[in-house]
Parts: structure tokens; sequence; C-alpha cells
């Protein structure tokens, strides 16, 4: 096993090693390798997959010297375990067939998302190192989950950085309907966002459906519907869900339908629909990533609070929000002062109820917090 070297005589805590902190590598080495990580005194810190092309050069497998080979049994082993968590330890099952099975550093796996929608596992590649493994993990998936179909993804960014083409082994179509509590709902593993539906939004759509009886609902950037959908069947007196994607407006249709339920649904942009005036009781407002990289940051903040301000303006007194970012990026005390700077701008009053996060299938490493990317905020508006 060949070898990079740290500029530093530190030992770093976390499984990500950044390119600046490493000395010129051997030139011979392979994109995806798995390499030794060690000191500039040669202190030995982890195995790691090799990535020259990212600024995260390595990511740490494990920190065994000697440890076995990073092989199919290797994969199945930590797949398995991950598995156990959901499965005897959370008890996913009793309330869901679609969640979280393989959540990167959280489980121990670098770069690897691994999705379950039912009779279909969905593998999302987040490195080179993974892809040259793809063959051997799509068998231990396999083996663990007893899936009918697997489907690969991963986002054509990192596959441009890293360099690798997943996107040809993605299925041409992959359509499952899944269950959560008392709802199904309709996914598209191959074509959907993310990895076809927001498995870790399942605790906050259940305090959706507990908070809605007899409210009015608005439900922004709905996708699919899950909020939407969670709070009709809750006995919300009204529902109107707003979505600029025309793809994603149909699906919660599909979706409606699917659960015997009648939604206003609106295709248009939340900026726009929000400067119409609307208001409701219960507003919830789930828009995607607003950066990706730390040069969007600034128009990211901007954007959050001008969103969060239009938000709060829809809100009827002492209505709720139930606000959330999914920006990774953004700390959740930085979201908490994002939300602090939109209710000051429109002169509303507002109380925290509940800081939620992502739910435990999406587990957090303590040498990786990187890993915890969802922040929500429950909030009465007065």
């Amino acid at each position: 096993m060949r070898t990079i070297q740290l500029r530093s005589a530190e030992a770093p805590r976390s499984p990500r090693i950044f390119k600046k902190r490493v000395r010129p590598p051997d030139p011979g080495l392979r994109p995806g390798e798995v390499v030794a990580v060690r000191t500039s005194e040669g202190q030995f810190v982890g195995r790691a997959f090799y990535s020259p092309r990212s600024v995260i050069v390595a990511r740490i497998l494990d920190r065994e010297e000697n440890g076995p080979p990073i092989d199919g049994r290797w994969f199945e082993q930590r797949i398995a375990a991950a598995a156990r968590l959901r499965r005897e330890v959370l008890r996913l099952d009793r309330v869901t067939d679609a969640y979280r099975v393989v959540h990167a550093e959280g489980d121990g796996l670098p770069a690897l998302v691994i999705d379950r929608y039912g009779p279909i596992a969905v593998v999302e590649v987040g490195a080179r190192g993974i892809f040259e493994h793809l063959d051997e993990i799509e068998q231990a998936v396999e083996s663990v989950l007893g899936c009918e179909r697997i489907v690969v993804r991963s986002d054509p960014e990192v596959e441009r950085i890293e360099g690798f083409k997943a996107t040809d082994r993605r299925a041409t179509a992959a359509e499952t309907i899944v269950r959560e509590h008392d709802l199904r709902f309709h996914v598209d593993c191959a074509g959907g966002h993310k990895t076809g539906f927001f498995v870790d939004q399942r605790e906050a759509r259940r305090m959706v459906f507990d908070l809605a009886r007899g409210r009015r609902v608005l439900d922004l950037c709905c996708y699919s519907g899950g909020f939407a959908l969670s709070a009709a069947v809750g006995g919300a007196r009204s529902v109107t869900a707003v979505d600029l994607d025309e793809e994603a407006i149909a699906m919660a249709q599909r979706n409606a339908r699917l659960n015997g339920q009648t939604l206003r649904l609106v295709h248009a942009d939340a900026f726009d629909f929000l400067r119409d005036g609307p208001s409701a009781e219960l507003v919830v407002l789930d828009p995607p990533k607003l950066a990706s990289t730390p040069r969007q940051l600034d128009a990211a903040r901007h954007k959050s609070v001008d969103l969060n301000a239009l938000a709060l303006g829809a809100v009827e007194p002492g209505g709720l929000l139930f606000t959330f970012s999914c920006t990774g990026l953004f700390t959740p005390l930085e979201f908490t002062y994002q939300v602090r700077d939109a209710a000051r701008r429109v002169g509303r009053s507002v109380r925290v109820l509940r800081e939620t996060g992502q739910p435990p299938d999406h587990p957090v490493a303590f040498d990786c917090p990187e890993g915890r990317y969802l922040s929500g905020l429950l909030l009465q508006v007065d």
C-alpha cells in the first residue's frame, strides 16, 4: 500500500483530508486507490481513498494499519452493521420502508449513501474510490438488503471533479411505492431529486401531521407533496402546495390521488407566490440547498433571509412556521440567526417552539460534523 504524507506532524481527527494539508504525492498514484495516510514524521493516520482531482484528496476508511483488505467483504460488513442499526435499534421497518441505510462518514463509509425504497436500493456515489469498488458494493447491498433492484446515482458535478461516470449505470426507469406511517408515496428512484424522496424529513412530516388539524396549511417548495399530504391526512382545513418544478407538481398530484386526498397544487416560484400575499395558519418552508461551495455562501445567506421574511409574512398572527435549511454549509446557529434577521425585517414577534434536524438514520460522526446538514425551526409567529 502506497503512502501520501501530510505537511504536519499532527494527525488530523477528521476523516476528510484536504489537498492543502498534503505534500506533493507520488505521481504514479491512481485515482481511487487505497493509500496509507501518514504525518510528516511517519505516524500512521489511516487507510484512505485517494482523490487527486478533489479538494478532499483523501477520505479515511479506517485507522487500522494492518487491517483486512478493502474489498467486497469489508464493504459487506460495514453495510450490514449500518442495516442492523436501522432494523434492530431504530426499528424503522415498523413505520416505513423508505429510509437511509448508509450515511457516509456517519456509518464509516465516506462518500457513500444508500437509501432503501421498498424493493429498490439507491446507491449514491460521492468519490472516485467508491466508484472503483462499485461492483463489490452492489453485491454487498444485494446480499444485505435483499433488494430486487439497485439504482446507481451520482451528482454530475461530483463526477466531473472526481473523474468518473456512474450515471452511465443509472436505470432508465425505476419507480416504486413506499409507505410512511399512514401514507404512501410514489418514488422515482432514477430521476427524482436527491435519491428520489426526502427520507430525511420523515419525522418532520409526522410533526406536521400532528399540527395540521383544523388549520389552513401552506407547503412551500413541496416537491412530491410529503408535508402537504401529511397535513391533509392530519385533518387540515385546506392545503396549498407550491413548487416551481412541473414534474414535482405532477408527482404530488399522483401522491394525492394515491392517498385519496385533495390538494391545491400551484406551479410557481415560492418568492413570486409569497409576494402575492397569501396567508395560512401553518406554513412549511423546505427550500432546496442554497449553496454548495463557500463562494456561494453570501448570496445564499441573503436568499435565506429574504425567503424566510416572505414566509413569516404569510403566517397569520398566532400561527406557525416550520422552516428548514438543508444547506450543510450553514450551521444550525447560523440558520437561526438568518430566521431571526428575517423576523426583525418584517416586524414579527417569534418564539422557537422546537429545533429539529435530520433523523437518526442519518447519523453524524463526532469527527465529521459536516455530516450534519439539516436544520429546522418550529416557530410561533405573533
